[in-house]
């Protein structure tokens, strides 16, 4: 790979984690999610959306070259980035330093943030897709790239998001997995609103609505040859525990259950990604023809 991916720091995941799964579709390691604890420097609570930015806004000219973002909590690891390529990569720091052409770091600091997630969104912005060449190659490595899609969608870095969305949907897709409840969480908490929170909803509903029907093989719903086993359960312990713990995530799953069911158990791992699991609002529409690996399957 041309990026090594560290892990989350958010997430206490221990690699020994066991979950349950389809004969012939598995769900991830369904460990416990450690607390979220969040800082009130640059927290998401008091950044303004990235997502409305107006592109007639007059731009300043820029003092410094450079700009030095710092992520996660004291002592802040710095990440030294090109201004130039910093402002066309985000909408968050095409307004900030059009406001503020020398911020100090107070503004550039964000406790919040997990570090490997910035080191992601980073190298994305320094040398575009190429940075993201490859995707994950187990759970443990889509919590790194999860975490570099919260910080593309916090900060508006479309393309970044974009990619990282297609090689989740690509490994998920190969390895046969779908989202447990601590990724649920996860997106939820760091990406509310997100197409990777709709996408890791979806899958955790399609294998539930999978799972619900025994007497009904599995090639009819997801291409696999193998029938659901009638011991498995359609809704986890864990899965059950995280919406006794956080009851709007219930409704949330609810409603994705219902939206899956009547598009008639569509698989959300197949099929393309743009438009509907992309965001275009200051980068180019996909072009349109654009065959995914899996297409045709």
């Amino acid at each position: 790979m041309s990026l090594h991916v560290p892990a989350i720091r958010t997430n206490t995941i221990k690699r020994s984690g066991s979950g349950s799964s389809l004969r012939h579709s598995s769900v991830e390691h369904e460990n416990d999610l450690a607390p979220v604890t969040r800082s009130r420097r640059n927290s998401d609570s008091s950044v303004t959306s990235p997502r409305t930015l107006d592109p007639s806004t007059p731009t300043t000219p820029h003092t410094q070259s450079q700009t030095t973002l710092y992520a996660g909590p004291p002592p802040h690891k710095p990440f030294v980035l090109p201004t130039n390529l910093l402002i066309s990569s985000s909408s968050y720091f095409q307004r900030l330093l059009s406001e503020n052409p020398d911020p100090s770091a107070e503004q550039t600091t964000f406790e919040d943030v997990d570090e490997g997630g910035m080191k992601i969104f980073c190298a994305w912005v320094r040398e575009g897709d190429a940075a993201l060449s490859k995707g994950p190659r187990d759970w443990y490595e889509v919590g790194g790239y999860l975490g570099g899609y919260t910080v593309a969608w916090r900060f508006g870095g479309e393309g970044c998001g974009n990619r990282v969305m297609d090689l989740i949907r690509t490994h998920y897709h190969a390895a046969d997995l779908t989202a447990p409840p601590y990724r649920l969480e996860y997106i939820s908490t760091y990406a509310p609103g997100s197409p990777m929170q709709r996408f890791l909803f979806s899958t955790a509903a399609y294998r539930c609505l999978a799972s619900s029907s025994p007497a009904t093989p599995l090639s009819a719903v997801s291409g696999g040859a193998a029938s659901s086993s009638s011991s498995d359960p359609a809704i986890s312990e864990a899965m059950k525990t995280m919406f006794l713990k956080n009851p709007g995530l219930a409704v949330e799953f609810i409603e994705t259950l219902v939206r899956v069911h009547r598009e008639g158990c569509r698989d959300a791992r197949k099929g393309l990604s743009c438009p509907e699991w992309h965001v275009h609002e200051r980068t180019k529409a996909c072009p349109r023809g654009f065959v995914e690996a899996w297409e045709g399957e």
